[in-house]
């Protein structure tokens, strides 16, 4: 019995750590944390130095959308850019597997002499990896070089990021639809530092640390960007 337990927690335990979809929530975080923050910064800036409620939605929503565009063309680049260099690496790497076999298999005994395998055991290790092209350079790729070869989509990351990006923008923005700005501004930061905590505590989905301190440090971080542009703000607009 006690043992059939352990096996469902260990079962549990694999399953939240290694849960699939892990780049999606962290395109996902990134998205909606910068948005919301950024949104916030820039709302409350311009509302430190102006009162017309027009203007803060306008720079509001020029916000939205720049910084959606920005932030989706980012992830997408940076996403490509890491399948453009792990094919280069892997020509690189069969290059040198052409030009310099016997340094290469030596790599390869090196590697697993490290893990342990001695004798016997590690020539027939190394004939078998070097024996198949293919074979050899997947695994220089991911024991030298780290790469796993499983990239996310650069089109999927961009999107994820952008939308994200789109929807925790409108957080700060929505309450200035309502209010006038010297109202406005205690409410979106009361519903964006909300907002915040609960991106915060979600990150927690694809990490081990507490909710409730990854929470709060988001809460923070918010709060300081605000207060930083809103001071700024009240302070341009007496100049």
């Amino acid at each position: 019995m006690a043992i059939s337990i352990r096996r469902r927690e260990y079962d549990h335990h694999t399953e939240q750590v290694h849960a699939a979809g892990g780049e999606q929530i962290r395109d996902l975080m990134l998205g909606l944390n910068d948005g919301l923050v950024a949104s916030l910064a820039v709302t409350s800036g311009v509302s430190g130095a102006f009162t017309a409620r027009r203007i803060v939605i306008m720079a509001g929503l020029s916000e939205m959308l720049g910084g959606a565009v920005s932030m989706g063309l980012a992830a997408f680049i940076s996403a490509r850019s890491q399948i453009e260099f792990y094919h280069s690496e892997i020509e690189r790497e069969h290059l040198e597997m052409r030009k310099w076999p016997d340094r290469e298999r030596d790599e390869i005994r090196n590697i697993y002499r490290a893990k342990g395998f001695t004798g016997k055991l590690l020539d027939q290790i190394v004939e078998h990896i070097t024996a198949d092209p293919k074979r050899w350079s997947d695994v220089m790729m991911r024991e030298e070089l780290g790469f796993s070869g499983e990239f996310e989509s650069p089109l999927r990351s961009g999107t994820t990021v952008g939308i994200s990006y789109l929807c925790g923008a409108a957080v700060p923005v929505i309450p200035y639809l309502f209010v006038e700005p010297a109202h406005g501004v205690i409410l979106s930061a009361i519903a964006t530092l909300f907002a915040l905590f609960v991106v915060g505590a979600a990150k927690t989905l694809i990490t081990t640390r507490s909710w409730w301190r990854s929470g709060l440090e988001s809460v923070v971080t918010g709060a300081a960007a605000a207060a930083a542009t809103f001071g700024a703000g009240s302070l341009f607009s007496r100049l």
